[in-house]
């Protein structure tokens, strides 16, 4: 795994971008973009996985996330920053060429895939969503909202863990991990406060995206309806984020390829994708595609 990094501009200036790649120097790239309080940490396994099989794989930390720089000015946490961002992240990439790089998206990171995948000349190939389609309900929105305006402050990892598997059995699981995955889960999604207690690893500000652009409000309905791509949609079966009725409207919609769905029982929003069996799903779909 090598770590890198490039400038985007911002209202403020400009500001740095952290990315890990796996694989480099394979020829197929899989673009992978988080959910809303995620980073690059969350594709370790997948990384670490196909790039064993001929895959260059490549996440990022979205702007306020992570090892990314945190905005100066809190209203640019809004679609257009994302998308500019990405765009800018495809170039460094080389992926800047029509179907030149395949796309997984975990919830925020899928609705950014929807809008980019529905453009023309598109650069992705081939769209893998996970556990999100172009419209999110508003009490999962709501839900969403209230988790960000907690500031929580933990004395030790352990306490993180205890915290995270609160959310076993709820629509918010991310299904069956080992202790050891409960681990990595916590430590890459807190960072150590000055007085050595730990926090969540985002900006708090990114919540302003509510305000200035509401999920639920924003239809990605006419970019869905533009995607010709083949995409494979993932599901939580515990969550509500991504019902089944939402998948089924997406999957009848579709035009040109087909969409493929697969549900993961035990999971809610989202599958963490730390599993085997989880990441063979999205490995045999994408060879399958390039056959």
């Amino acid at each position: 795994m090598q770590e890198n990094s490039f400038l985007t501009l911002n209202s403020s200036g400009f500001s740095k971008i952290f990315y890990q790649e796996w694989g480099q120097g394979n020829q197929r790239t899989l673009v992978c973009v988080h959910g809303l309080t995620g980073s690059s940490d969350d594709f370790k396994f997948v990384g670490e996985t196909l790039s064993t099989q001929g895959f260059r794989v490549v996440a990022l930390d979205l702007p306020g996330r992570g090892r990314s720089d945190f905005l100066t000015n809190p209203h640019d946490y809004i679609y257009a920053q994302y998308l500019s961002d990405l765009a800018a992240f495809l170039v460094d990439l080389e992926c800047d060429s029509p179907a030149s790089c395949d796309w997984l998206g975990v919830s925020l990171g899928g609705l950014l895939g929807i809008r980019l995948a529905g453009l023309p000349s598109s650069p992705i190939r081939n769209l893998i969503l996970s556990d999100v389609g172009p419209t999110v309900p508003q009490a999962d929105l709501d839900l969403i909202r209230g988790y960000l305006s907690l500031a929580p402050a933990f004395d030790t990892l352990e306490g993180v863990v205890g915290a995270f598997k609160q959310t076993i059995g709820t629509s918010f699981y991310r299904g069956p991990m080992t202790e050891a995955q409960w681990e990595y889960y916590a430590r890459t999604h807190v960072c150590k406060r000055s007085d050595g207690r730990y926090i969540r690893n985002f900006d708090p500000n990114i919540a302003l995206m509510f305000d200035t652009q509401p999920l639920g409000k924003v239809d990605l309905w006419p970019s869905w309806k533009n995607i010709s791509q083949p995409v494979l949609a993932i599901r939580g079966g515990l969550s509500t984020l991504f019902p089944a009725a939402l998948a089924q409207e997406m999957s009848e919609s579709k035009k040109g390829a087909a969409m493929n769905l697969v549900t993961f029982d035990d999971c809610g929003h989202v599958p963490s994708l730390y599993r085997d069996e989880q990441i063979s799903v999205l490995a045999d779909w994408l060879k399958k595609q390039a056959a």
